[in-house]
Order: C-alpha cells, then sequence, then structure tokens
C-alpha cells in the first residue's frame, strides 16, 4: 500500500513536473515569436520608407539607374525573407539591403542639391534610426532566441522538446559574411 503510494506519488510529480517543463518551453518560444513579430514591423517601416528615398533622389539622379534597380531589388529581397520566417534568409537579405542603401545613399550624397535638400536629410535621419530600432529590436530577438534554445538544450527541457517537438531557433545576424 504504502509502496503503490510512493509509485502513484512519483508518477504525478513527473508529470506535473513535464507540464510546467512544457509550459515553460512554450513561454520562451511565444517570447522570440513577439520579439520576431517586434522585428518585422520595424522591417515593415523600413521597406515602406524606400520607395520615399527613391521618389525624393530619382529626379537628381537620372543616370543613377543601377543603383536605384540594386536598392529596390534588395528592398524585394527583405521582404520575401521577411514572409518566409527564416533567420537565414533574412539575414542575406537585410546584409544585401544594407549594403545597397549604403552604396545609394554615397551616390545621393554626391549630388550636391540633393545633398542640401531637407527632404532627403530627413530621409537619412529615417534610415539611420531605424538601423538603430533595427539593431535593438535584432539583439531583443537574439536574446529571446538564446534563452529559448538554452532551454530546450538542457534537462529536462532537453527531453520535453523532443517529445513536444520545439525545434532550435536560429538567430539573426545582420552583418557582411552571415
Amino acid at each position: 500500500m504504502l509502496f503503490g503510494l510512493l509509485v502513484f506519488g512519483a508518477i504525478v510529480a513527473l508529470v506535473f513536473a513535464f507540464v510546467a517543463t512544457y509550459n515553460g518551453l512554450v513561454a520562451a518560444a511565444e517570447r522570440a515569436t513577439r520579439a520576431w513579430n517586434e522585428l518585422d514591423a520595424l522591417l515593415r517601416q523600413r521597406h515602406d520608407e524606400i520607395p520615399k528615398l527613391v521618389e525624393t533622389c530619382e529626379p537628381h539622379m537620372q543616370n543613377e539607374h543601377p543603383a536605384l534597380e540594386r536598392l529596390l531589388e534588395a528592398r524585394t529581397a527583405v521582404f520575401a525573407a521577411r514572409q518566409t520566417r527564416s533567420a537565414d534568409d533574412l539575414s542575406r537579405a537585410e546584409v544585401t539591403l544594407r549594403a545597397a542603401a549604403t552604396a545609394f545613399m554615397a551616390r545621393a550624397a554626391e549630388h550636391t542639391d540633393l545633398a542640401v535638400s531637407p527632404a532627403f536629410s530627413l530621409l537619412r535621419q529615417r534610415q539611420a534610426t531605424l538601423d538603430l530600432e533595427l539593431k535593438d529590436r535584432r539583439d531583443r530577438y537574439n536574446e529571446a532566441v538564446r534563452a529559448y534554445n538554452t532551454a530546450i538544450t538542457r534537462a529536462p527541457g532537453k527531453l520535453v522538446a523532443l517529445v513536444g517537438q520545439f525545434p532550435p531557433l536560429r538567430p539573426l545576424d545582420f552583418t557582411a559574411g552571415s
């Protein structure tokens, strides 16, 4: 009788431990998803700013169509990568967009009439602000991913992750060579 109660108590304790660990993994996954969504909202804002930049610069940069095309192609690639929700695809596309935007802004700054334009200055400032905010949101996402990945690799989370099908997540890297 006492042995039966001990076995029953051990089973109940294991079930509670499993449920608590599972709920912890779900919460960690939700934090990573929320961080991704916050980053995605900011990427969408920057995505919407690029046509304004092109519209402002195009009249002054008629001979710069290749730079304009690279910027718009890179914008399209980031949009497609956002849709796949793949950290690797988004990292690659974001690196390409940053390179195209930097080259475009450098070419635009060479046009004196454009460089002194208040509209261009405002757009440059907005791009710089968005880049800083994107870095902050990317860091928050990466921290959430690190916490989640740590939770699914430590006991008892590893066992629960296998049973509950919690795959590891990939961090974002917006630096060249990613």
